[in-house]
């Protein structure tokens, strides 16, 4: 068996190029070096002391922009499954919820005690937010000293929540897999259940958010087969073995795995999502079958070590998800929990899709790669001329950042240069892992870091999905920061990239970010810097107080109180995709639907008898609704008949009756 790694720290477990503490990979009955008490003292307080700076200054950046920006549909969306739940509503089965449902009754429970308005679920985030980045420091020091996992995290925040600070579950799901990938780095350097247990629970959580936490599940599934095999390189020799049965069920297992991936972006399948999502996943497949070569145990041995890990797993996914169930049992509901967060969401691929950037894009990505590679050349050459080589990237750098300020071509290649690493991590990874010879002369050691890098790999490698099939730009920051967390595990094992170079990309990435890509916020992400355009404040009774265009405010604050003075006691309905009008204008919502992209009411008939059944007062029409098809002519020309008086306000029509 593997010796049990008591504490991980620093030295040992970096490469000659990181600076040693002087705590490092404590083995058994192996001490560190004596020092004085005083430098111990030290020692093990700068961790913490640059953890600290690190989560002021993010708590800052992010607290700063926590009310910046909002995509109407989707706060009106968060707010109005808070209120119905809040309300005594079950997901799925009284309303269609557009997500699983969890995160409506974390939600509601803000509601009831901080109040009802959009900032509230803001707080919400920023609370995972602040438990998030001390977790995602602990998982970078994995891999550099304090201060390089410092700066790490600092530029993983730049790049993630205060670019969007809508309650989005898809900041929960990063969230989630950076906790799960914290436990499951613990794992393996300490070998106990409750680390497979607790990256299990991390996953159902997430779960309870949103379907896509089954990616960081087969992230994990994927990383098992590495462990498992990594199980070999042990200190006490073993006699060769074989075990083709189980080779064999895990070579089907793999190919399934990435067919199954194929299989899921068909429907929307182009070069560009074969690359981004299919190919990091396919790589890494690729190594645990090459590695399948080596001696190993006997195919009772393996299977029986993968099912364990597996099985933990397991418990700890299915722990809150078989809490959440409960009232859909009772309640008889459970089919209609399984439809609502199974079948309802695959509607997405037709209803809410958006192409990734085309293949040639990548081109940056891979120059960046070269740079890199270029720089690791260099070490045999004179210093100055290393110097020389930093200053030229330096200069390079620094003049796209200047020239993206006004110049879009020069923006989009500094924003592809980061959105297309996830792929050229993965492969680079994959062929480290495959050939890069080994550092430690402990075997253990040697294992335990290259299973480390893996686990880091195959979540980043998987999660990326959560881009597909709406590949909005704001999506990769849901994965920017493991695809952060990724590079920096993989640098880890090339010491010989002169620190000055990997400085630079740092600091012009951080300098992008901070200076080009937040302030535009989403719509223009990606493509091309505006100044902060949400400069007015949404000052609504239920508004929160956000930060949003001029426009936006202008037309609520007009279509708010009109709605108000016309509709008095009585009832309204709004949409297609306006759930935010009710939950600003305080009226319920009559119909069980959040999104019409879920809905299937061809020609509006189940509409028209519920406002003939109803007291509806008041009718708002939106004529640009965000993924559903405007209403049809026919439909439009009913309500008008029924709703004889109107107003415009911005793409809302307010129809009314006496």
């Amino acid at each position: 068996m593997r010796p049990v790694i008591r504490s991980i720290t620093l030295d040992g477990m970096l490469p000659p190029a990181f600076p040693a503490a002087e705590d490092i990979a404590r083995i058994d009955n192996v001490r560190p070096p004596a020092s004085s008490s005083a430098g111990m003292r030290v020692s093990r307080l700068r961790p913490l002391f640059i953890l600290i700076c690190v989560w002021v200054i993010s708590a800052g950046y992010a607290g700063a922009n926590l009310r910046r920006g909002w995509v109407p549909h989707d706060e009106g969306a968060f707010a109005q499954s808070a209120d119905r739940v809040l309300h005594g509503e079950l997901p799925h089965r009284d309303y269609a919820e557009i997500y699983t449902g969890g995160l409506s009754y974390l939600n509601a429970l803000a509601f009831k005690y901080f109040g009802e308005d959009f900032a509230t679920l803001r707080f919400v985030l920023f609370a995972f937010f602040l438990a998030w980045v001390p977790v995602f420091y602990w998982i970078a020091s994995r891999f550099a000293p304090d201060w390089v996992a410092g700066a790490t995290t600092l530029l993983a925040v730049v790049w993630s929540v205060p670019n969007y600070s809508a309650p989005v579950p898809s900041w929960y799901g990063l969230f989630f897999a950076t906790f799960g990938l914290a436990a499951l780095l613990a794992y393996t350097e300490k070998r106990s259940a409750k680390w497979l247990f607790a990256g299990g629970l991390a996953g159902g959580l997430s779960f309870l958010a949103k379907i896509t936490a089954l990616f960081y599940v087969a992230g994990v599934l994927l990383f098992f087969l590495f462990a498992e095999q990594s199980t070999e390189l042990s200190v006490i020799p073993r006699p060769k073995a074989r075990s083709p049965f189980y080779t064999s069920s895990s070579a089907i297992s793999i190919f399934a795995f990435v067919a199954l991936l194929a299989r899921l972006i068909h429907p929307l399948a182009s070069i560009e999502e074969y690359v981004d999502f299919v190919l990091p996943s396919t790589a890494l497949a690729t190594l645990i079958m090459a590695r399948e070569w080596r001696p190993t145990r006997t195919d009772g041995e393996r299977f029986l070590s993968l099912f364990r890990m597996c099985i933990l797993l397991g418990l700890g996914f299915t722990a809150p998800v078989l809490v959440f169930i409960i009232p859909y049992i009772k309640g008889h509901a459970l089919h209609a929990l399984v439809n609502g967060v199974l079948v309802l969401p695959f509607k997405r691929l037709s209803g809410a899709s958006m192409a990734l950037p085309g293949i040639s894009t990548i081109v940056w990505s891979l120059a960046l790669a070269a740079c890199v590679t270029l720089g690791a050349q260099l070490r045999k050459v004179s210093a100055w001329l290393r110097w020389s080589y930093c200053l030229a990237v330096g200069g390079f750098a620094g003049r796209l950042l200047i020239t993206s300020g006004y110049d879009p071509i020069n923006f989009e290649i500094a924003w592809n240069a980061a959105y297309w690493m996830a792929p050229v991590i993965a492969v680079a990874g994959a062929l480290t892992l495959y050939f890069a010879p080994a550092q430690f002369r402990n075997p253990s050691i040697e294992s335990l870091r290259r299973e480390q890098l893996f686990l880091v790999l195959a979540v980043t490698a998987v999660c990326t999905l959560v881009q597909y099939p709406f590949s909005a730009y704001i999506y990769f920051c849901y994965a920017a920061p493991l695809v952060i967390l990724a590079a920096l595990a993989v640098l880890s094992f090339f010491p010989v990239i002169p620190k000055t170079l990997l400085a630079t990309i740092f600091v012009g990435f951080s300098l992008f970010g901070v200076m080009r890509v937040q302030p535009s916020f989403i719509y223009s992400m990606g493509s091309y810097y505006q100044p902060d355009p949400e400069t007015s404040v949404l000052d609504l009774p239920r508004g929160g107080h956000l930060r949003i265009e001029p426009a936006d405010v202008q037309v609520y604050d007009k279509l708010i109180p009109m709605i108000q003075q016309h509709a008095g006691a009585a009832e309204i309905y709004a949409g297609p995709d306006s759930p935010q009008i009710y939950f600003l204008a305080k009226y319920k919502n009559l119909t069980p639907t959040i999104s019409e992209l879920f809905e299937t009411d061809a020609g509006g008939e189940k509409l028209l008898k519920l406002l003939d059944r109803r007291p509806v007062r008041v009718i708002v029409l939106n004529s640009k609704p965000a993924f559903t098809p405007p209403l049809s002519d026919r439909l439009h020309k009913a309500l008008l008949e029924r709703f004889p008086n109107g107003e415009q306000a911005g793409d809302f029509e307010v129809r009314w009756r006496r």
